[in-house]
């Protein structure tokens, strides 16, 4: 099912400058996802029509979008936490992306650690601190997120299935929310800022979603990666899509139809290995 219908370019390449954030609790840990670079940062901005709202869950604006039909009454909702990239949750990508999860049968939550400031709010600004930024945005999502993260727990119900799933910037939160017992699995796409200690944290299951092409998640850190969750005994799965790079499961070129078919399918992925976990009844 394609679940973009058309679209228009963008190009959004900024200077940076950026420092690699630290996980506080293991600050030696070796790097596998570095910083933001220019392919998170460059790409085609779709047309379409959101269908979702613009919430507000514990101070946090936040993207909504439900399935339909609803749930009947007293069956266990599946709920996906959505981790964007620098261009929020409310940017047209993002928001397209999250109504065809709903589509699948997902309540889909998507914060805006961002606050109303993505990146793409400074395309062009002349002496715009991308580090400062960054930092700012972090810092923001950090303090967020728990209380967040309980509101929509208490809103879902504690019996919900949960599963997450980030991208680029938006990838420590799913990766580190799989170190908890709040979801049932995680996933990310492309991700950014991640070190070993992340991966060896993790309890719940991993989809990993990757491009072959990524500078900031190359192929010897994804193959690090898997040596690590290998040795742990830890759950995984693994797509890695030929001729793509970094930023695709978001932001494909629509007249590439290889890239488009790897955002597709990434998508079904997520949905089918959340599937898979959320509708066990263990």
């Amino acid at each position: 099912m394609r679940f973009l219908n058309f679209f228009a370019s963008i190009s959004l390449v900024l200077p940076y400058t950026l420092a690699i954030p630290h996980d506080h609790s293991s600050e030696s840990s070796p790097v596998l996802a570095g910083p933001i670079g220019p392919d998170c940062i460059t790409g085609v901005t779709y047309e379409g029509r959101e269908v979702g709202t613009n919430v507000t869950i514990a101070g946090v604006p936040t993207y909504l979008s439900i399935p339909s039909p609803e749930p009947e009454e007293g069956t266990p909702k599946k709920v996906i936490l959505f981790f964007s990239d620098v261009y929020s949750a409310f940017h047209v990508n993002n928001m397209l992306l999250q109504d065809w999860f709903a589509s699948q049968g997902f309540y889909v939550a998507g914060l805006d650690y961002f606050f109303g400031d993505p990146i793409q709010a400074h395309d062009g600004e002349p002496g715009f601190n991308q580090a400062a930024w960054l930092a700012k945005s972090q810092r923001q999502a950090e303090e967020a997120l728990p209380k967040w993260l309980e509101a929509v727990r208490e809103t879902y119900g504690r019996d919900a299935k949960y599963g997450a799933v980030g991208y680029c910037f938006g990838g420590p939160y799913a990766l580190r929310i799989a170190a908890t017992e709040d979801v049932v699995a995680s996933a990310f796409a492309h991700p950014a800022f991640l070190t070993e200690s992340d991966f060896a944290k993790i309890t719940k299951p991993l989809l990993l979603s990757c491009a072959e092409t990524d500078s900031t998640f190359p192929r010897t850190s994804l193959y690090r990666a898997t040596d690590i969750l290998a040795q742990n005994k830890k759950q995984y799965h693994v797509q890695v899509f030929s001729g793509v790079s970094h930023g695709f499961a978001t932001r494909a070129d629509p007249n590439d139809p290889n890239a488009v078919w790897a955002k597709e399918q990434s998508a079904r992925g997520v949905v089918e290995w959340f599937n898979r976990f959320g509708n066990s009844t263990s």
